[in-house]
């Protein structure tokens, strides 16, 4: 999980948890997340673990270009995992690549599908 606001993460967070999924950070902090956890001993890419289904980027409010808190998703794109873009999104740069929850949308039910649709792209089958 990636995103721009730490309280917006946190509910995200729970909404996810709360469905029984796991959830894993590339930092502790959207507001301050340099060093990401893969520079942070003991820590760890979250991506190096191989446990990842799907990048979540959590978006508040508008706002132009990519934000070093949301490196993760990218990261999560050169994978190869499905990128959802969740809550305010206009303008996201990710929005090419990314399968989009509008504001209000089903984080888990949206995740859920990003992950099928992408495994059914992967195997050659249709959306």
């Amino acid at each position: 999980m990636v995103g721009v606001d730490d309280w917006a993460i946190a509910d995200a967070t729970d909404h996810l948890t709360g469905a029984g999924r796991k959830v894993h950070r590339c930092s502790e902090s959207a507001e301050a997340p340099f060093p990401c956890n893969a520079l942070v001993p003991g820590h760890g890419c979250p991506l190096d673990r191989r446990t990842i289904d799907v990048v979540l980027d959590v978006h508040s409010s508008a706002r132009p270009g990519l934000r070093l808190s949301e490196m993760g998703a990218v990261c999560g794109l050169r994978d190869g995992l499905p990128l959802v873009v969740a809550g305010i999104s206009d303008g996201s740069v990710l929005a090419p690549w990314a399968h989009e929850i509008p504001v209000g949308g089903e984080i888990v039910a949206n995740c859920d599908e990003a992950v099928r649709s992408h495994s059914q792209r992967a195997a050659g089958g249709r959306d």
